[in-house]
This record gives structure tokens, sequence and C-alpha cells, in this order.
């Protein structure tokens, strides 16, 4: 049963979290999420006087590197700046020792010492390196992101990308104590996280209005299926949002884009981190975390990662418990030539969500009462969800003499999922306090093979630049599926709920197939800059999507279809001396609807196999990435419209004649200020429309679970210098607008407001973190699919860290 925390139980909670751990030192490399080793001689006086320090980057052949990252690090004291056009950029420092790191896509990161003040300019020159997908974010700098891979697949620079994209990076995440990827893109402007409110089985997730969770969550640039399988944060280094149809680079997708988690690598740095948390619903989790290389070269490298966490949820009888371990060797024998083997094991035991009625819930109409956020209403004996997955992969990469960069990723993944439940059908009859119910059981197994390679190559022919990129992907994608229902499984009174009283009968199947997904992928893209400053990126791509099912029920058919498709990109993007990139392009995607056959009005029967549903968008917006501070924006307007949508009449037959529109505006802006002070803000406002539908009564209205206005702003700051140098501790707020129940938008679920807040204190290989979500403990409805199934959102969250790094 969960245990829910009193003011009382809150202080004595974040007090013993702050006296009884020792963790990570806010002066050796910041606050948590930074691996950097400890700069033995770094020394920076409060009292030194500034020196402005000049840095000139160049390639091996002496030209200029346009947009390098210079960052200078000493402790907590960071101040970054980019090369401008000429190759030089100027930071103001106080006079000390400092370590310096210039990085660029397409070159080998370079760290080197310096003492200020220097009586001359700085002069680095960068050796080629590979575009690997090893590092996705360069440097480290701060909540801002800089380069990845997710919207070119050649490590572009994300001002040079015509198209929206978010990184949240794992400094962000530990600054914030994220404990989901739910939680981790909260403040991630055109995401709707936590679609479901309270679930501890899966990441629900809507971008742009269109659910991301089946087709539109991946693992390192290849497919993961969140419905299956879940990512716990501690193994990403960062999460990356690319926004609108993107089937050009990936296969089928959803229309609002992909979600891409981007595994931990070894580092060549030694560096270990021991974890501890308390929290509550008593929460006890500890991890592991070590990097670093096996000899004087660093030409091997490992990280072992490691997690084992017991706790109860808001929910009664709800755990959230796991355990992970994650391999992982490098070999990098030279900067052309990168391959690093992957590998983990994760079992999970939780239960379901609870599907509750809005009479109590959404409606303060119940005479009853409010129905209590910790609301169970399964059999604590049945109820059950246990997953093991594991997965071993590679991803690699090698730079030739002549120039082309090959690289290659793989994985395989195995996911066995086995889940139970007692499902809330809402109240029975007149009652206003018992509720019928049903069972509802899904036990699969599936199993990932995915890879994804692909040759790459730069040109320079005077004033032109291009980035040519030629791939082939595949997956294959193999499910076992069951699915057993039965109505009438005894009522539960859903105010003093008393348990075990049914015998729990076997339910009857209704889902029993083996079904295969294989995807065959030809893409090639050409990415185009004149002078420095204007870029045109264009892509094309071919699919071919079979799908064959064998279904085991009496009364089932055997299904196979092969789907076809070619998708493409266009766009151009004009970026100025100063860091503003104004930018237009058209994109397009589609998604297979394998396995569902649409009515024939001729013959009265549903016989033909649905064709894929396509997607459009026009895209156009604004980047700005000033040289003069650390600091990235995006405004963006768009319109998506989807085509051969699966609409059903009222006799449940599907049609295809559906469309569905969204269209927007997103403002999001991200700063790493010099003095410790760093800043993430969004605003989304999505406008989403049914254009066609066979219930002609739909027609006009909001998609459903998709709020039209989200508004959130944090705030977080570190003391880098005098007495209280490694105190921090940031504050966030989160507005989700009113969102529509269901299709008919028959009714609404109003908007709400959260407040979330973390303090944190570092001293030298320590730090202690208290994070709280939720702070003012609001009870809200998340959303609703009906008036017999609405879900709360997540109550007041404490949790506390304690770090030690060395």
């Amino acid at each position: 049963m969960n245990q829910t925390l009193s003011p009382c139980g809150f202080y004595l909670c974040c007090t013993t979290v702050l006296l009884s751990i020792v963790v990570q030192g806010a002066d050796a490399f910041g606050y948590a999420g930074q691996n950097n080793a400890l700069n033995s001689s770094c020394s920076v006086s409060p009292s030194a006087s500034f020196a402005d320090l000049t840095i000139k980057v160049t390639d091996p052949t002496g030209a200029v590197v346009d947009r390098a990252e210079i960052e200078a690090r000493c402790g907590v004291t960071v101040v970054t700046g980019i090369t401008s056009s000429d190759g030089a950029a100027t930071i103001h420092l106080r006079s000390g020792n400092y370590t310096l790191t210039s990085s660029a896509p397409g070159f080998a990161k370079k760290t080197l010492e310096v003492h200020l003040p220097l009586n001359a300019p700085l002069s680095i020159k960068m050796d080629l390196g590979s575009a690997t997908d090893i590092v996705n974010v360069s440097g480290d700098s701060g909540f801002v992101p800089y380069a990845s891979n997710a919207g070119s697949k050649t490590n572009a620079l994300l001002i040079e990308v015509p198209q929206s994209i978010s990184i949240v990076s794992e400094r962000e995440m530990e600054a914030r104590g994220v404990i989901t990827v739910n939680e981790a893109l909260r403040y991630t402007p055109g995401i709707q996280a936590d679609e479901y409110g309270v679930e501890p089985r899966f990441d629900w997730l809507k971008i742009r209005g269109f659910d991301a969770q089946t087709f539109g969550i991946f693992r390192d640039g290849m497919r993961f299926n969140s419905l299956a399988g879940k990512l716990d944060p501690f193994e990403l280094e960062s999460v990356e949002v690319l926004k609108g149809p993107s089937s050009v680079l990936y296969g089928e997708l959803p229309p609002g884009g992909l979600i891409n988690q981007v595994t931990k690598r070894p580092s060549a740095e030694r560096s270990t981190m021991i974890e501890a948390q308390f929290g509550a619903y008593d929460r006890r989790q500890g991890a592991i975390d070590s990097t670093g290389s096996f000899d004087r070269d660093q030409v091997f490298r490992y990280r072992l990662l490691g997690l084992i966490r017991d706790s109860d949820t808001q929910t009664n009888f709800t755990p959230d418990n796991r355990r992970l371990i994650a391999p992982a060797l490098t070999w990098h024998p030279s900067e052309r030539t990168n391959l690093t083997v992957l590998a983990d094991y994760q079992h999970d035991g939780s239960k379901w969500s609870q599907f509750l009625p809005a009479n109590g819930t959404l409606y303060n109409t119940n005479p009853n009462g409010i129905i209590p956020v910790s609301t169970f209403l399964g059999e604590p004996d049945y109820d059950k969800v246990t997953r093991d997955q594991a997965s071993i992969g590679y991803t690699g990469d090698h730079l030739f003499a002549d120039g082309w960069n090959l690289h290659s990723n793989y994985r395989y993944q195995y996911i066995d999922f086995k889940g139970r439940t007692i499902v809330g059908a809402g109240f029975d009859g007149a009652s206003l306090t018992d509720v019928s119910r049903y069972l509802f059981a899904s036990p699969n197994t599936n199993r990932f093979n995915t890879v994804d390679t692909r040759a790459l190559r730069r040109f320079t022919t005077g004033k032109w630049e291009q980035t040519v990129l030629f791939g082939y992907d595949y997956q294959h994608i193999a499910q076992r599926a069951m699915g057993f229902y039965l109505f009438g499984v005894g009522d539960l009174n859903i105010y003093h709920p008393v348990y075990g009283q049914t015998t729990i009968p076997t339910g009857a199947p209704y889902l029993n197939n083996d079904s295969v997904l294989q995807q065959n992928g030809l893409y090639a893209q050409d990415q185009i800059k004149y002078g420095n400053h204007l870029i045109f990126t264009v892509g094309g791509r071919q699919d071919f999507a079979q799908n064959d099912i064998t279904n085991f029920l009496p009364a089932g058919a055997n299904f196979s279809h092969l789907d076809t498709r070619f998708t493409g990109r266009v766009g151009v993007t004009y970026l100025t001396d100063f860091g503003v990139a104004p930018y237009f392009a058209y994109s397009t995607s589609f998604l297979p609807n394998a396995g569902t056959f649409v009515f024939n009005a001729s013959t009265g029967l549903s016989t033909d196999p649905a064709v894929p549903s396509d997607a459009r968008q026009i895209e156009g917006g604004v980047k700005l990435q000033p040289r003069t501070s650390n600091s990235f924006i995006t405004a963006s307007i768009f319109q998506i419209n989807e085509t051969n949508v699966l609409v059903a009449d009222s006799n449940f037959n599907e049609h295809q004649d559906g469309e569905v529109r969204s269209r927007g505006f997103e403002l999001e802006a991200v700063a790493s200020l010099s003095q410790g002070l760093d800043l993430h803000g969004g605003y989304t406002f999505t406008a989403t429309d049914n254009l066609n539908d066979v219930t002609t009564t739909n027609i006009g209205k909001w998609l459903p679970q998709t709020p039209r206005n989200q508004f959130s702003a944090l705030a977080d700051y570190t003391r880098s210098e005098g007495r209280f140098a490694g105190l921090g501790g940031n504050f966030g707020l989160r507005f989700v607008g009113t969102n529509a129940a269901d299709a008919a938008n028959s009714f609404f679920i109003p908007n709400y407001t959260l407040l979330d807040a973390g303090l944190r204190f570092g001293y030298r290989h320590t730090l202690f973190s208290v994070n709280a979500t939720n702070i003012a403990d609001k009870r809200y409805v998340a959303t609703c699919t009906g008036l017999t199934s609405c879900y709360y959102g997540y109550a007041r969250n404490v949790i506390g860290t304690a770090q030690y790094r060395f």
C-alpha cells in the first residue's frame, strides 16, 4: 500500500537525506551530471581581475572553423563562447588556470590547459573526427543544445537544420531530479507529457497533437516501442525531440515526430558516481555509474551502470520497482575509428493505471465526496505487471582517408511483458459508491532487430559546402500477443473498498496471434551551404513495409500486406553573422495501418486492407543562437495534415476517409549564463481539427487529449563563487490548458498549473539535493477518455538524492 507524506514527514525526509548521505562535490565539477575529472591545476581566485581570452579555431589545413563551441572550466566556473565567421571567439574570465575545450561537428574534441592572462590570442588546430553518435550534444553547455544527430544524422548544428528540435540534456535532467522520460519532457514545448496521468507501466507522450508512444519512440536513432518497454533516465545522456513528419530519415512515423533517447556511452576520463535516493511513498534507490579507460592510451573504454529501486506510488498497492544493469565497452584506436558495444538488462514490477469515474474526480457532484487520489480499483492479489527487457548492440563508425565516413548501428532487443488487472467500468447502475469492474490481461513478447548503416562525406568547393548522406535501415519486429477479458468481475465500493471477496475467473481470449513487421528503407540527403549563410536541405526515402499476422483464434484470419511509400523533405535556412537563422521546410511521413480491414460499401464487408496514413507539414520559423551568450531560442509555426485516417461508423466498421489537422505555434528558449543561472522556458499553441469523419457530428471538433495552450518556465541557479559556492536550486512552473475528453467534444478537462522546486548543496566530491514536483500537492485530473475513465495527475512527490563521485 502506498504511504502518503505528511508535512511533518516531508521535512523529516529532507532532513534525513541532507544529514545522512555523502555525495558529489560542486567545486570539482559543477553539480550532478558532470563526468569531467577534476583538473588538479585548476585555480581561480574570486578577487582576481578579469581578462579577455581570444581563441582562433582552424582545421588541419589552416581554414577557420565557424561556430565551434569553446568552453573554459574551473570547478563550478564555466564560461562558453562560439566562434564567428573568422573562426575567432572572445570570452571574459578572471585570471587563473582553466581547462579549455573546443568542439565542432566533424572534428575530434580538443582539450588543453591554459593560464590567464595571455599576452596573445590562442590558436587551436582541430583534428578531423568521425561524425559519430557517441557525442550527440557537443561539449557541456549546461541546458543549451548545440548539435545533434536527430535532425540530420550528420551531427549538424541545430541552428542549421530547418526543423524544430528540442533537447533535454543530462545536466538538466539531473538538476530537476527526473525519474521518468515523461518527467524529463515536461518543460519541452510541443510535447504533452503524462498524457494519461499516473501511469507506472509506460511512457505516454504526444507531439503536436499526435500519439508518439507506439511508433514515435526511438533509442539511439533506432525504433523503441514504449508500449512494451520503458527506459530509466539514469541510463540516458539526453532526450531529443524531432518535431513534425520525419519519415525521410526514420521510415514509418506518426505525423507529430519522434523522441530519441540517447544512451550514456563510455568516457575516456575515469569517474565513478555512487548515488542513493530516499523519498515519498517509501522510495529507496541505490545506483552506480562508473566509466573510464582500461589503458593509458585510452583505446579501450568502459562504462557500467547499475540501479536497484523499491518504491510504492501514490496509488495504493502499486509499486514502482526496478533492477537495471547496463555495461558498455568502446574501442577507440584513433580519432577516425569508434566502436561501442552496448548492453542492458532491466526488470520492472508494477501495476496498472486506474480507470476512475468522472463523478467524484472531474466533477465534485458526488454526495459521497471526492474519490481519493490513492484509490485502487483492482485486486491486490491478482493485479500484476512484470517486464523483463534486455538488449545488446553496437554503434560504430570509421572515417576513411578520402573523407567518407561509414557509420553503422545495430541492436537486438527482447521485451517480455506480462500484465493483468481488474479495471473499473464506472458506477454500477444508480449507485454512486459501487463500481462495476472487468478483467483484462495482455501478456506479450517482443523481439526487435534494427540496423541503420549510412555513409556521408563533406565537400568544399569555393564558397560551396556539401554534406552528402546515403543510408539503408532495416527493422524486424516480431511480437507474440495474447489478450483476455471478462466483464462483471464483482463490484467494489470505491470509497470503502474491501478486496478479496470475489474469486477471479479466467478471462475469455480475444487476441492470440504472431505478428512480424519488416521494414526496409533507402534514404539520401544533401545539405548544401553557400557562403556560410544560405543552407539548403533536401532528402528523399523509399520504404517497403511488410506485415504478416498469424491468428490462432478459431474465428481469426491470417493477414499479409506490403506497403510502399516515398517520403521527402526540402528546407532552406539563412544563417546571419550574429546568430539569427530564419528557416522554412516542407516534409512528409507515413504510418502503416497493418492488420486493419476497411469497410467495402459494395460488398457490405470489411475485407479491404487499410493503406498507410499519410501526413505532410509546412513549417517556418526562426532560430537564434547569439555568439555573445550561451543561449538558444526557437520560434516556429506549423501545419500538419494527416489523410487516410481510420474512422469508425456507428456499427464499428472501419473507414479510411478521415482527415485531421494540427497547426500551431511553439516558442522555446534555453540559456546557461556565466553566473550559474540556467533557464528553460516555452509556450505551445496547438489547434487540432477533425476535417473529415464518417461521424459528421465530429467534424470541426478538437482531437481528444490535446490541450490548446501549454506554458512552462524553469530557472536553475548554482552559486559559483564565495562562501556559498556549490549552493543551488531551481523553481519551475507548468501550465496545461483545457483539452477535450472525447472525439465528440462532449466534455472537457479544465486547465491546471503546477509548481516544481529543488534545492542542492555540493562540496568537493559530494552533492546533496532535494527535488519536489507539484509542491502545492494540487489534485487534478490529467485527462478522461470517457465518463467512466478519468485519470488523476501526479500528486506531490519529494525525493532526496545523495551522490559521491570519485
